[in-house]
């Protein structure tokens, strides 16, 4: 009995000690000092683990992996109130697996315009039967994903169908153009162009002028690099208003026969890409394009995926996103095979999450002495307080060291600093924008402005001329007459010149009236022989004697002759047959 007494005594002592010891840890604890706030994340983005969509094709489409569109997915799958516009050969808009995807027009029922034929049915029609170009470009970006047919498209937004070429995918500007500008005054936020020509232009076309028009509408416009493998763009893509598009393959490098060079803004997946054929109404009825014209709705579908998003995103914004979320196949930054890299609209939904600054105006290049201004936007989520943003510079890149005053504000918000000009002797000015936002501090890339080399009066010129297009190619035109019609003038007065008469003759000869039809009343006074001077008709005549003061000299009358005529062969003027001159022109008869 003690021995289980003694037993029981030492696991009481055991667990005393150990409430002791615990004890003492609990009051220590208690006694130290609270431990700094953490900062607590909040705000970022969540969704569910969605597993690939139904559609059987979906296996086969590398280039929505590359894009990273399954991610973006699990944020927004797309709004069907964002309109994505197709200028193309139509649409075969019957297609069950884009069908619930077309834009109605709630006046008729239609899905778009036929400029081709001039009515209102956009149907893609090809006789040949083997590519539907304008389907295939639709299914890229909006063929309906996960309903277990067909393939995936990129958004589930509203496809507007503007039918601009015929079924041998050949087409007119003149329809090119009337599309694009009915499409941005049915509201399409996305214009998808896969089409272009290399010819080159001097001066504004109809199809600049349309696109200008669509994106002064908010309108972001997106074409095809071409399909030459050379290193100048096609028209339009080489637009300044157009974001540009080149293909890569399944390599990730650039596709051989893309086009690349300066001026191209972005690349996308443009390889055995499975779209959406035409052509009859069954399911899974796909088949394989490639060219940078399936490229380019890569990219108009990644716009209308942001807008779905953020709806009050402006063309310049989702541009600068789509570029500054490009994923860079070879080094960073910009190069001329791949622009600023290839899409990846996962990377962009998701700068979304957070601010973001896009810099939206500034001039390119100015003279010594304007002045100008930058304009920026804080991106992100909606009203956060944005506590300072200003604009740093400086004349060597990397060297910042001069900022504008503290600006503050909300995100979704437009800035503004202005006052900017060349100091004197640099070559470019370099800027960044920078703020602060919920006490964290974010930069935008660096940009230059560079120094025109024209004198200032000539760069104002040409800035109000360049401004209006439209007016820069009538001056043009204006200037090529006045170059092109002072040679003429001078070559007419170097003619003249040539044919004035030579002193041999009396004024009164050739400047005089033309002669009366009738013959004179009376007959002419006989002359003595001696001094009696006959015009010379067929060669100049001899020149004039003096005749000595001291010999008197009767008046010296010409006979006149019959009412001959001749018409001066240059002016046409009806002159005397005997004229050596035009009295009008001065034109030299041989």
């Amino acid at each position: 009995m003690s021995a289980r007494l003694s037993a029981l005594a030492r696991r009481l002592a055991a667990l005393v000690a150990v409430l002791v010891v615990a004890g003492s840890f609990v009051s220590g604890a208690a006694a130290a000092p609270a431990s700094p706030t953490v900062a607590i994340v909040t705000n970022f983005p969540v969704h569910a683990e969605l597993g690939p969509p139904s559609d059987p094709f979906f296996v086969d489409q590398w280039g929505l992996q590359t894009i990273g569109a399954p991610t973006a997915w699990s944020v927004s799958p797309g709004d069907r109130s964002i309109l994505v516009a197709v200028v193309d050969t139509g649409v075969w808009w019957t297609q069950p697996d884009i069908q619930a995807n077309m834009w109605t027009n709630l006046a008729d029922g239609t899905h778009g315009h036929d400029f081709v034929d001039g009515d209102s049915n956009p149907m893609d029609v090809d006789p040949s039967g083997q590519v539907y170009h304008g389907t295939g470009v639709a299914g890229v970006i909006a063929a309906i994903t996960d309903n277990g047919q067909g393939i995936a498209g990129t958004a589930q937004i509203s496809v507007i169908a503007v039918r601009a070429l015929g079924p041998n995918g050949q087409g007119s500007s003149f329809n090119t153009s009337q599309s694009i500008r009915w499409a941005a005054d049915r509201g399409a936020r996305v214009i998808n162009l896969s089409l272009g020509t290399n010819e080159t232009f001097i001066g504004p076309t109809d199809i600049q002028l349309a696109v200008d028009y669509a994106w002064s509408k908010g309108a972001l416009i997106v074409a095809a690099a071409g399909n030459s493998g050379v290193g100048t763009l096609d028209y339009p893509a080489r637009l300044p208003n157009v974001v540009s598009v080149a293909a890569i393959d399944e390599s990730g490098r650039r596709a051989s026969f893309s086009n690349y060079g300066s001026g191209l803004d972005i690349s996308a997946p443009g390889t055995r890409i499975v779209t959406l054929n035409g052509g009859n109404n069954q399911p899974n009825n796909v088949h394989y394009l490639q060219g940078t014209s399936f490229s380019t709705p890569f990219v108009s579908g990644a716009a209308a995926l942001l807008l779905s998003v953020d709806p009050s995103l402006t063309n310049v914004e989702l541009w600068n996103i789509l570029n500054s979320t490009a994923v860079q196949p070879v080094g960073s930054g910009y190069n001329t095979n791949y622009g600023w890299g290839v899409v990846n609209v996962w990377n962009a939904i998701n700068t979304l999450s957070q601010p973001f600054i896009s810099v939206n105006s500034f001039p390119r290049s100015v003279s010594t002495s304007s002045t100008f201004g930058v304009t920026w936007s804080i991106l992100g989520p909606t009203g956060l307080a944005v506590t300072d943003t200003h604009v740093i510079w400086g004349t060597v890149s990397g060297r910042l060291g001069n900022a504008t005053g503290a600006q503050s504000g909300q995100t979704h918000q437009s800035y503004t600093a202005n006052g900017f000009s060349m100091p004197s002797g640099a070559g470019a000015l370099y800027f960044k924008v920078v703020a602060t936002v919920n006490g964290s501090a974010f930069s935008s890339p660096e940009y230059i402005v560079t120094a025109s080399s024209l004198p200032d009066f000539l760069f104002v010129l040409y800035q109000l001329l360049a401004s209006n297009l439209l007016v820069l190619a009538l001056f043009i035109l204006v200037l090529a007459g006045v170059v092109a019609f002072i040679p003429q003038r001078r070559a007419a007065r170097a003619r003249r010149a040539l044919s004035r008469p030579q002193t041999l003759y009396p004024p009164s000869y050739y400047v005089q009236a033309v002669r009366p039809s009738a013959p004179p009343s009376g007959p002419p006074p006989v002359q003595p022989a001696s001094t009696r001077i006959e015009p010379q008709i067929a060669s100049p005549p001899t020149p004039f004697q003096t005749i000595p003061p001291s010999q008197p000299v009767a008046p010296i009358t010409v006979a006149q002759p019959t009412a001959a005529k001749k018409r001066c062969p240059s002016c046409g003027t009806m002159v005397s047959a005997d004229n050596m001159f035009c009295f009008f022109c001065g034109n030299r008869f041989r």
